[in-house]
């Protein structure tokens, strides 16, 4: 894929609120994303109640017919290395995403946007990255304000639309962001990790 040519978003999405009627959602996210760009940036949106609409998505987005969209959006509530579908009752972790991907990621990035789940030590996502052989993983270490995530998620979510989807691309995205958004970057507490 050309490093003009640009990436598609897979976003899988839980509830926000535990109030179904809050609209609270990445969809203006992304309709901006896409409305902002020539060509658009294209996107695929899901909403996620439970691990299994989760594992049942993942397959599809790991599908040679979705390979036009490298990067994976998983917007959760979460912990350290750890993922909640719907309810604190309910998680994944890096364990159980490792098992679905492994292997499957070739060329795909993972943005985990979610409170604190790269909070884990950096050889846990080194090892994440080697078995499902992803190009790189990102995400905040802390618990993020939505609308700091929005603002930062438009930069970064943009700045992979123009540069390819290589160690070397995403290196470049990451020193970018590290200039245009240092203080976002820092108070999220945002890391990438790209893999060797």
């Amino acid at each position: 894929m050309p490093a003009h040519s640009h990436k598609g978003i897979f976003c899988l999405e839980g509830d926000w609120e535990t109030d179904l009627r809050s609209p609270t959602s990445m969809q203006p996210v992304l309709e901006l994303l896409s409305r902002s760009h020539d060509p658009v940036v294209r996107f695929i949106r899901r909403d996620i109640g439970t691990a299994g609409e989760l594992e049942y998505y993942l397959g599809k987005w790991v599908q040679k017919r979705y390979v036009d969209y490298p990067i994976l959006y998983l917007g959760f509530h979460g912990d350290p290395g750890i993922l909640y579908m719907g309810s604190r009752k309910h998680s994944i972790d890096l364990d159980w995403l490792e098992e679905r991907l492994k292997g499957k990621c070739k060329g795909r990035l993972i943005h985990f946007g979610s409170c604190g789940t790269m909070a884990v030590h950096g050889l846990r996502l080194k090892r994440f990255l080697k078995r499902t052989r992803a190009l790189a993983v990102c995400g905040y270490k802390a618990d993020v304000d939505w609308m700091l995530t929005s603002a930062f998620e438009i930069i970064l979510l943009s700045r992979f639309q123009f540069q390819a989807m290589t160690r070397r691309g995403l290196q470049s995205v990451r020193r970018r962001i590290r200039s245009e958004a240092s203080e976002l970057a820092s108070e999220l507490e945002f890391k990438m990790v790209i893999a060797p």
